[in-house]
């Protein structure tokens, strides 16, 4: 996209408003933005998802205790004060390893503590299907740990309904 201000430029800054109810968006060039007041040293142009983690952490650590922030990976040995400055998990046992510490942060950066992803529409119903049955499991898995056993009960008969092709979902 070329700047909006110079028309010579790429865009690197987007500046987005609502006024009035209005959504108005201004493409600029890092120059043209610095004139324009929009832009200035402190704003990086390069972004960095292990910053973004990084910083997120932050607000997580004031409310962990420091047990939490010592805690170690047992598959590969990274810490949590490891991950915390690097942004990366050493294998996949680090998410069940660190799962307290990053579910606020996951429900932070997409609002549900698990990725969903787009479907393809070919199989998209079989997929579906499949994921509302290992929804009900977990639900399921719940109520029967909370003693919810009335919860427990239709959860299952609605699995089974499902299984065997007698409900429309």
């Amino acid at each position: 996209m070329i700047c909006e201000i110079c028309k010579k430029n790429q865009a690197k800054i987007h500046v987005t408003q609502i006024k009035e109810n209005k959504k108005i968006s201004i493409h600029l060039c890092q120059e043209c933005a610095h004139e324009k007041g929009v832009a200035g040293p402190a704003i990086n142009t390069h972004f960095s998802v292990a910053d973004l983690l990084t910083g997120l952490l932050k607000g997580y650590e004031e409310q962990a205790g420091e047990q939490d922030l010592q805690r170690t990976c047992l598959e590969c040995g990274l810490t949590y004060n490891s991950f915390k400055e690097s942004g990366r998990f050493g294998c996949g046992e680090c998410y069940n390893t660190f799962q307290q510490e990053i579910q606020p942060l996951l429900q932070k950066i997409q609002k549900q503590p698990r990725h969903v992803g787009k479907i393809p529409r070919r199989c998209g119903e079989e997929i579906l299907l499949e994921r509302n049955v290992a929804d009900l499991r977990r639900r399921l898995q719940d109520a029967v740990n909370n003693e919810n056993f009335e919860e427990a009960a239709r959860l299952r008969d609605k699995i089974h309904e499902i299984e065997k092709g007698d409900c429309p979902h």
